[in-house]
């Protein structure tokens, strides 16, 4: 996918976070000093709003897909949702000086309450539209890791816009300077919102139909992980929520200076984005439960930092570390929280026989929402019932202890609330590894009951107890092969094929397809590339629902692949690359090879079939092998260079091409004994 449409796609989330980072960091203080609306109140319109957000969440969700235009399903909704949504925010923000206290309630509730519901028929279709943009793996990930960038540098930037405003609050004008900002804000979202509609394609077909409620809930209430999951989100998102819907007044009447609110974010967005980077290496070492309770302890420890951070401007670099630690345990967690979602949707598939990616992750979502608003509730209260007074020149020491107990204390309470639930977490690495192994011996055996096969008794004969048959005419040589790029798999694979006498199916995506899905120079780019796609899903924007798009897209592209790969081989076959390895794991006459070579003897060989100089070449062979690994992860979550898979690794370094074809056929003679 070229870079200028990666980068119309995340202007879209540039637009919706000037929207929804301004309610979700600054209406509480609007409302507080600006509008007049007491504290308590102010928490209550913002608990109510943000779970009612997660109501509209799952009304977009189950509504959007149903349109059909000439320009998609997804895209129009951008298209048509964009200047409603501009000016029921900017209404949001322009509450008229003359309102009775309750009118005030009255004009922020509805108007928040309106813009929860617009921002959902937005934001759901526009989070949903990376699933339709593409269907490969690296591409999406390099979707949503360039919108968790630009959620992140537009946070820092609107900070620095807005977070000024807020150090007299008392002013002449200041009202209309609000209305004058939010339009302002309003306009430029439009903008962004056409460039995100304009440039971008939906070119996936739509999916297949969806499982109903019932199965959903059903799977939900057996799924002791997700229940689990949701548990620590809420938390989690209460605390992350609490702080954030307080951190303005901590800035301003904690630290001294409101615009001072700029460095912290960009401390806290500096952290978020450096820990996501590093999820994968905390899931090796830790793996997914444990490196979410060690993050949300970093994260403890910085709402314990920002409680103890001394009062006025000269702590403000103390305050920046505190944010960055804060930043590095809840951007982690939160990463590993997606992460872990996806395993849950796996072991509900397995646990009940339903897999529901749109389901579970829409439950997470209500979730997530849900604790958003307990987060804001209980930073309004605190702080109320510490004395704060709304556009006071300064605060009394009691009111700036309860900012500090709202920016801190409670926060570090929710989460330990949060890291001690998930220690109930029960999915160990282990444990995904083994159910996601028998799902796909599973779709194995549904599909091969499908194609004019089924599942046999396992015959002694055979040695390992192997018990999926894939044809319907005995049992015909089938041989996998996964090569690295340069290790001759294709050659070797077609030789096969033609001593077996069986049909050769080669790879799915060739060599050049693959070359074509980054540009020439990814090699000299790599750091860059991988970090956007490492990024992903770090925001606390609402990625949930368009995550379970992305999963339902994927788990339609493993259904398919299998269907094919089983009907491909019914008749015996040689198989390269397609993850049949896994696939055919358990498959009854299969022999599945692994061909391998050193790196310089691979880009040599590169060099000489594709006609291109040894650099270019073993850029090729990087990205081929990276490629064709992380799209092995990503659907079938199995590591192609774990060799406990194959039956035979072998290098071709050290054989000719002949020699390994009639180690192959020997392999398979002795594994299958006429």
């Amino acid at each position: 996918m070229s870079r200028p449409r990666v980068l119309s796609y995340a202007l879209g989330d540039v637009a919706n976070n000037l929207s929804f980072l301004m309610t979700s960091t600054f209406l509480m203080v609007y409302m507080t000093d600006i509008a007049g609306i007491p504290a308590a109140a102010a928490g209550t319109i913002y608990a109510v709003t943000k779970v009612w957000a997660g109501v509209t969440d799952l009304l977009a969700g189950s509504t959007v897909d149903r349109a059909n235009t000439r320009w998609g399903r997804l895209r129009p909704w951008i298209l048509w949702g964009s200047t409603p949504l501009a000016i029921v925010f900017v209404l949001l923000f322009s509450a008229p000086a003359n309102l009775t206290v309750t009118q005030a309630i009255a004009w922020v509730f509805l108007f928040d309450a309106l813009f929860q519901l617009v921002y959902s028929f937005v934001n759901i279709p526009y989070g949903s539209l990376a699933a339709a943009m593409t269907q490969d793996s690296v591409d999406r990930s390099r979707l949503s890791g360039a919108r968790s960038i630009a959620s992140a540098v537009t946070g820092v930037v609107l900070s620095a816009v807005v977070s000024p405003q807020f150090q007299d609050t008392a002013a002449d004008g200041v009202r209309l300077r609000f209305t004058l900002t939010a339009a302002a804000l309003g306009v430029i979202a439009v903008v962004l919102y056409l460039l995100c509609f304009r440039n971008t394609r939906e070119v996936v077909p739509r999916s297949p139909g969806k499982v109903k409620l019932a199965r959903t809930l059903s799977m939900v209430r057996h799924n002791k992980p997700l229940l689990v999951l949701c548990a620590g989100a809420f938390f989690l998102l209460g605390a992350m929520f609490t702080m954030s819907a307080v951190g303005m007044y901590y800035a301003r009447d904690v630290l001294g200076n409101a615009g001072y609110f700029t460095f912290l974010m960009l401390g806290q967005t500096v952290g978020t984005v450096l820990a996501a980077s590093l999820v994968p290496t905390i899931t090796v070492r830790l793996g997914k439960r444990g490196g979410y309770v060690t993050m949300a302890g970093v994260a403890v420890l910085g709402y314990v930092l920002v409680f103890l951070v001394p009062a006025g401007g000269q702590a403000l670099l103390i305050a920046i570390i505190a944010w960055f630690i804060f930043g590095v345990g809840s951007g982690g967690s939160n990463a590993l929280m997606f992460s872990m979602q996806a395993d849950t949707v796996d072991y509900g598939e397995w646990r009940t026989g339903v897999r529901s990616e749109g389901g579970s992750y829409s439950v997470l979502s209500f979730v997530r929402k849900s604790g958003q608003g307990l987060g804001g509730a209980i930073g309004a209260a605190v702080i109320g019932a510490f004395g704060y007074v709304a556009a006071a020149p300064t605060q009394t020491a009691d009111a700036v202890l309860g900012i500090r107990v709202a920016t801190g204390a409670v926060p570090a309470v929710l989460g330990v609330v949060a890291a001690l639930i998930m220690l109930l977490y029960p999915l160990t690495t282990q444990q995904h590894r083994e159910l996601v192994a028998e799902l796909t011996e599973r779709r194995t055996q549904g599909v091969a009951a499908t194609t004019g096969g089924g599942a046999v008794p396992a015959d002694a004969q055979l040695g390992d107890g192997r018990t999926t048959i894939v044809t319907s005419r005995g049992i015909r040589p089938v041989v996998t092969f996964f090569g690295e790029y340069g290790s001759g798999a294709t050659t070797i694979a077609a030789r096969v094929a033609e001593r077996l006498d069986v049909p050769f199916v080669g790879q799915a995506m060739s060599s050049a397809q693959v070359a074509a899905t980054a540009p020439a120079g990814l090699r000299s780019a790599g750091a860059w590339e991988r970090f956007v796609r490492s990024v992903a899903y770090t925001a606390t924007n609402d990625t949930d629902l368009a995550r379970g798009a992305e999963a339902t897209s994927d788990y339609a592209m493993v259904v398919e692949n299998t269907r094919s790969v089983i009907d491909s081989l019914r008749d015996g076959g040689v198989l390269v690359g397609r993850n049949g390895t896994v696939i055919l794991g358990k498959a009854v006459g299969a022999l599945h090879i692994r061909l391998t070579a050193p790196t310089e003897l691979r880009v040599s060989r590169v060099a000489a079939d594709v006609g291109v100089a040894p650099e270019r070449a073993r850029e090729l062979v990087a990205h081929e092998d990276e490629i064709r690994a992380e799209i092995s992860r990503r659907l079938y979550g199995w590591d192609p260079d774990d060799e406990e898979h194959y039956d035979l690794v072998i290098n071709t370094g050290t054989f000719t091409y002949g020699h390994v074809v009639d180690l192959i056929i020997e392999a398979y003679r002795h594994k299958y004994p006429a």
